[in-house]
C-alpha cells in the first residue's frame, strides 16, 4: 500500500489512514489529552502523511513514520496553546462518586507532562506493550518502565491529594 500511494494511489492511502489511524490518534491524545484536539492533529497528520509520502525513506517504516508527525504536529500545537491559555477550569459532571473519580483521573491524566502522559496512553489505554512503546517514542525499554512509574507515583500524589485515593 505504501508504494501505491508514493504513486499518488488514494485508494491504497485511504487503506493505511484505515490501518494507522488509531495509532496516530492515540499518540496524539497522549500528548495533548484532549479528544477534540487529538481529532484534529490526527487528521492533519494523515493528511501531511499523504502529502509527504515520497520523503518515506523506508516503506517498511510508515507507522512510524507518521506517529512521528502527529507527535511533531501536537507538541508544536501544544507549545502554542501554552502562550495562549495557561489553565482553562473545567466545571465537574454532575453525577455520582464514580463519575467524579473517572472525571479525576482524566484530569490527573491530562495534568500530566507530554513525556508521562504519552507512553502512559499508549501502555495502559492502547494496551501496547512496552516494546512497541520504545519503538514508537524512540526510547529505551528502561525508559519506558521509568516514565510509567514517575506517571503512575505522580497520578497517585494528584488523586491522593484530592482525596480520591486510588
Amino acid at each position: 500500500m505504501v508504494l501505491a500511494s508514493c504513486r499518488g494511489d488514494r485508494t491504497a492511502y485511504a487503506g493505511l489512514v484505515r490501518r494507522y489511524y488509531s495509532q496516530v490518534f492515540l499518540v496524539s491524545y497522549g500528548v495533548l489529552g484532549k479528544v477534540h484536539d487529538a481529532e484534529d492533529v490526527a487528521q492533519d497528520a494523515m493528511i501531511k502523511g499523504f502529502e509527504r509520502i515520497r520523503q518515506l525513506r523506508d516503506n517498511t517504516q510508515f507507522g512510524g513514520w507518521i506517529v512521528a508527525i502527529a507527535r511533531n504536529l501536537s507538541i508544536n500545537l501544544l507549545r502554542k496553546r501554552r502562550t495562549i491559555d495557561k489553565a482553562i477550569s473545567v466545571p465537574r459532571p454532575s453525577g455520582g462518586e464514580r463519575a467524579e473519580s473517572r472525571y479525576d483521573l482524566e484530569q490527573a491524566v491530562a495534568r500530566l507532562p507530554w513525556d508521562l502522559r504519552l507512553p502512559l496512553v499508549m501502555y495502559y489505554f492502547d494496551g501496547q506493550d512496552v516494546q512497541t512503546v520504545a519503538e514508537k517514542l524512540a526510547i529505551s525499554t528502561s525508559g519506558v518502565y521509568a516514565k510509567l512509574k514517575t506517571a503512575i507515583k505522580e497520578l497517585h500524589d494528584t488523586l491522593t491529594a484530592q482525596g480520591d485515593t486510588p
